[in-house]
């Protein structure tokens, strides 16, 4: 379908859920008089759907957080994404008297429940596409409605927004809080958890303070420097991120907790990698912006840490992982980086007997002094026969190839663990995987 005849299926639907121009037209004056009433009813109406849903019966913890997390979700992207769209000029809204950006925060408000609570408390994740194409049906008949009594003004390309609105923002909200509810995907979760505080602090906070006057001179023309500068500082929580799922089984969140104690990869250089690639982000927002006030993110973030976050953490890890946890916390510090792992728990690492670059890479291994890593051939695996590098770490899980080096980097000094940890991440993995299976390696049998 070419793009011009999309638009004009969109708008013949449009113009199908439309009133009839001549009725509607009388009843304009009076929606316009008793608008303010009826927001106000719908407020009141959305707030008792809240309390019916979340106390008719017993609390459930699955439902209730992946209720949260939808939520989350939608209630930070819906912010953000709105911003643009507004900037595109596809839409403004008639907010404290002036067209502005700014959704008015009881419209907001029904909307979070509209999309964020409703569907998901009917249909517990399921049935997306439906359910998605219902509620841009809904937007398509009201919308119109909204922008004829002035409470927003739409561009002709409006609907172009609408959909990105549900694609960006209601998809994945709706998919989170399905996954979050049948314990699924959980890489997914975890992206989507980073999406969430990244885009918040990134983009929301600056638009809270530029709506209240404290950033009048908003921004996001980041320079390339500046993007190379704030990834720095997140990578060390985005490594720890992806060792949470990959070696931990869990995520960041209290209702996600790790199966696994993770005490390799960037944990076994901080304990705190998350919080301090948080904290420092702020620093970094607080110069970029030239504003001070987002140097309270990183104090909150601090007392957050300290106050509620590592007490809370501590019991809860007491009780799941016991003596190790006593041990670790004992050994790797909070807030700083160790340069050697001296406390790392022993990884095991195979190679082929009979690959001339496998025993290289081993003998570079050897002379670089690795902390708590057995070197060995694949006659002393004791598994099936071994087709790649594979490295086995103090949980008993395998790590291949790519991933099995990655681990073993680990093992030498924050450098080379750094080098590691970014070889892990998932699209560079993938692509570093592809350039290793693209390559034939040379036996020494063969050579001989």
């Amino acid at each position: 379908m070419s793009l011009s005849s999309f638009r004009e299926t969109i708008q013949a639907l449009i113009q199908s859920t439309r009133f009839n121009t001549s009725i509607f037209d009388q009843y304009i004056p009076i929606l316009v008089e008793n608008y303010a009433s009826a927001l106000n009813i719908f407020v009141i109406a959305a707030f008792i759907i809240l309390c019916i849903f979340f106390l008719k019966d017993k609390p459930n913890s699955k439902y209730n957080w992946a209720i949260f997390y939808s939520t989350l979700y939608m209630t930070v992207m819906l912010f953000s994404v709105n911003y643009f769209c507004a900037k595109l000029e596809l839409w403004s809204f008639n907010y404290q008297g002036n067209q502005s950006s700014t959704i008015p925060p009881d419209l907001f408000f029904i909307w979070i429940v509209i999309w964020g609570i409703l569907p998901f408390a009917f249909f517990r994740g399921r049935h997306l596409v439906l359910v998605s194409a219902f509620l841009l049906w809904i937007d398509i008949c009201t919308m119109p409605i909204l922008d004829a009594i002035s409470v927003i003004k739409l561009n002709p390309r409006w609907i172009l927004g609408d959909i990105s609105l549900i694609l960006t923002i209601f998809v994945p909200g709706y998919f989170w809080a399905y996954c979050s509810y049948h314990n699924n995907c959980l890489g997914v979760r975890a992206m989507l958890q980073v999406i969430t505080f990244g885009i918040g602090s990134i983009i929301g906070i600056p638009l809270l303070l530029n709506i209240y006057g404290r950033l009048p001179n908003l921004s996001f023309d980041w320079s390339s420097i500046e993007i190379q500068l704030f990834f720095i500082a997140i990578f060390p929580g985005l490594a720890a991120v992806n060792d949470l799922v990959t070696k931990g089984k869990g995520t960041a969140f209290p209702f996600d907790p790790t199966k696994f104690l993770v005490r390799t990869g960037v944990y076994a250089y901080c304990k705190n990698p998350i919080q301090w690639s948080y904290a420092l982000s702020f620093i970094l927002l607080s110069v970029y912006h030239s504003s001070f006030y987002f140097l309270v993110g990183f104090l909150v973030t601090i007392l957050f840490t300290i106050g509620i976050s590592d007490p809370h953490e501590s019991k809860d890890m007491t009780i799941r992982f016991g003596k190790d946890w006593g041990i670790y916390k004992l050994v790797v510090p909070k807030w700083m980086f160790l340069w050697t792992p001296n406390h790392i728990p022993k990884g095991v690492v195979f190679f082929k007997a009979d690959c001339n670059q496998c025993k290289q890479i081993r003998t570079w291994f050897l002379k670089s002094k690795p902390i708590n890593l057995d070197l060995k051939f694949d006659t002393d695996y004791p598994g099936n026969k071994l087709t790649q590098v594979t490295y086995i770490d103090h949980n008993g899980m395998e790590f291949k190839s790519v991933t099995a080096i990655a681990c073993c980097l680990e093992h030498i000094n924050l450098a080379y663990a750094s080098l590691g940890w970014f070889m892990r991440f998932p699209v560079i993995n993938y692509l570093l995987q592809l350039i290793v299976d693209s390559m034939e390696f040379e036996s020494v049998k063969k050579r001989l």
